[in-house]
């Protein structure tokens, strides 16, 4: 019998995509008015192309800076050094008006809510989220989604991320549940399905773009929308 869920955030129960381009876009205007050469769509596929590289490998960019505003800093005065820009006051106003737009405007898909309505008090349900503690913990809060939630698990708080089983098993201990009584959601193949299958867990890969699964992280099973979990949830605790 299932007791606990456990969740991914980006791209699983808030979605990433429209609050960085509208943040990327206000940041951009910063910078461009400073520097008037710059072309403001390159601009914005460099500092994508150096937050990928960044945030791929957290703990080698990324972890050893002590706020969301220094990480985002970081990542700003890499991408400005590619035209050898520099200028810090600058920097950190494009950081600022970045990080306000990016928690302004984080909404959660509009199929998680009703979801989380229907499995709160039935089940203990806990995030699983990587990246830095404080800007995962503002993105959640800011989400509306903090209420639902008994725990909330960061890959930053721990030596490593998903698929790690450091933070999965920290997740089980606290829930008091075997793994086979507990399920993990989560659109990453790599880090939510691998890490829940290497201790166990029951997975659900939610691939709301309809890719085509490859290599060997295959789910227990798969979704395209939050709306179809709780039937899935049955089929799971009926196995």
């Amino acid at each position: 019998m299932l007791q606990a869920i456990f969740f991914d955030l980006d791209g699983t129960l808030a979605d990433d995509g429209d609050t960085i381009a509208a943040a990327l876009t206000q940041a951009c205007a910063v910078l461009c008015r400073r520097w008037p050469e710059l072309d403001v769509k390159e601009l914005a596929v460099v500092y994508r192309q150096v937050s990928d590289t960044a945030w791929e490998d957290y703990d080698r960019h990324l972890r050893h800076l002590s706020s969301p505003e220094a990480m985002l800093g970081s990542v700003w005065s890499q991408t400005l050094a590619r035209w050898d820009l520099h200028d810090p006051a600058v920097v950190q106003e494009a950081v600022e008006t970045y990080w306000h737009h990016r928690l302004r405007n984080c909404r959660p898909y509009p199929d998680a809510i009703p979801m989380l309505q229907q499995l709160a008090g039935r089940f203990q349900l806990s995030l699983l989220t990587n990246g830095a503690p404080a800007m995962q913990r503002a993105k959640f809060t800011a989400a509306g989604l903090a209420p639902f939630f008994h725990q909330v698990f960061v890959g930053g708080e721990f030596a490593r991320g998903k698929p790690d089983p450091a933070i999965f098993r920290a997740a089980l201990e606290t829930a008091g549940c075997r793994p086979d009584q507990a399920v993990h959601i989560g659109d990453s193949l790599a880090h939510d399905i691998a890490g829940a299958r290497g201790v166990g867990i029951h997975s659900v890969w939610l691939n709301r773009r309809g890719f085509k699964p490859a290599g060997l992280h295959l789910p227990t099973f798969e979704i395209t929308d939050l709306a179809s979990l709780v039937e899935c949830l049955k089929r799971i605790s009926n196995e």
